[in-house]
């Protein structure tokens, strides 16, 4: 016994887990995680959001507890309402100690458990934010989400869908230098300026979670949120809007220095409204191309500030 306790790695570190509606599956993902933490680190402690759920999840985690040997150190985070993936786990890293940082975004075991220690052993060789994606089972939206993202960022590094990330206490600490409220983790954690990594893993066959429509609008929101602050893409467009009218106008000017040589007369004042209004519209698309820019330095200056609401946190294990 003591041998193997010797064998453990020294870090502490904390898993900081998002519930919202999981009580099919946070029993059995919650006795994986909390298995791998128990065979490989001596201290480490769960942190639970309670993100609003209104099926047995919480009921499901003190039913393990009660039956579990280990007796894990596990806080629950309580929300006083659903508030989305990212504010609650804005909360549970907030409350989490640890040296470095397990980040579960869904309660899916669609990986092998050893992939936690890979996660963590590449972690331990130098990156401070290496994340495990899926490489099948994306949803066309996300995909579509992640191209438009990487195509508008101005950052080296690009993202994809992840199912859980190990972040440390360096990049923890960064990212909140950087902002009092993470917008976007994946995003921040990014352009944080530390060296990061991806594990694209096989995943197993699993039954895909399906999305409440409060739970869609959420991500829709995140997604425009995120297209805005953290990419140029609405100036890349309005400056694409900008050339194409630029392009009428020249074609038009050509139309009407050709109608002064030309036998065929258009309608009177035809050619000069065309004219003047392909003018106007360009002018306009340069405004708003400005705009959009102006609007983009002062959110990477000073990002919108959201507070999430916690009713209260509760030690479940001692």
């Amino acid at each position: 016994m003591l041998q193997k306790l010797q064998n453990k790695e020294k870090n502490f570190v904390s898993c900081v887990i998002y519930l919202h509606n999981e009580g099919r599956a946070a029993r059995d993902f919650l006795q994986s995680i909390c298995g791998v933490m128990w065979e490989n680190f001596e201290k480490y402690e769960i942190v639970c959001v309670n993100d609003g759920c209104t099926d047995d999840t919480v009921g499901q985690i003190r039913e393990f507890l009660e039956c579990t040997e280990h007796r894990p150190v596990v806080s629950l985070v309580n929300l006083s309402y659903y508030q989305g993936i990212e504010s609650a786990m804005n909360a549970g890293c907030d409350l989490a100690v640890g040296d470095f940082l397990f980040e579960f975004d869904r309660c899916e075991l669609d990986f092998e458990p050893s992939l936690i220690m890979e996660v963590y052993h590449r972690a331990l060789e130098g990156c401070d934010v290496v994340a495990a994606a899926p490489k099948f089972g994306v949803p066309l939206s996300s995909r579509l989400f992640y191209k438009v993202y990487n195509w508008g960022s101005h950052y080296r590094g690009e993202i994809r869908q992840e199912r859980f990330r190990i972040i440390s206490r360096r990049a923890v600490n960064r990212v909140n230098q950087m902002n009092i409220y993470v917008p976007y983790r994946k995003a921040m954690y990014m352009n944080c300026g530390l060296k990061t990594d991806t594990i694209v893993y096989d995943n197993k066959e699993s039954a895909r979670k399906t999305r409440n429509r409060e739970e869609r609008s959420k991500r829709s929101t995140l997604a425009a949120d995120t297209i805005i602050i953290f990419t140029d893409v609405l100036e890349k467009v309005s400056l694409a809007v900008s050339v194409v009218l630029f392009g009428v106008i020249l074609v038009m000017f050509g139309w009407i220095v050709y109608s002064f040589f030309s036998r065929v007369r258009p309608v009177e004042g035809w050619m000069s409204l065309m004219a003047l209004i392909s003018f106007g519209f360009f002018m306009m698309s340069v405004l708003l191309t400005l705009i959009l820019k102006y609007l983009s330095v002062i959110l990477n200056m000073s990002f919108k500030r959201q507070r999430y609401v916690v009713e209260g946190v509760e030690k479940l294990t001692q």
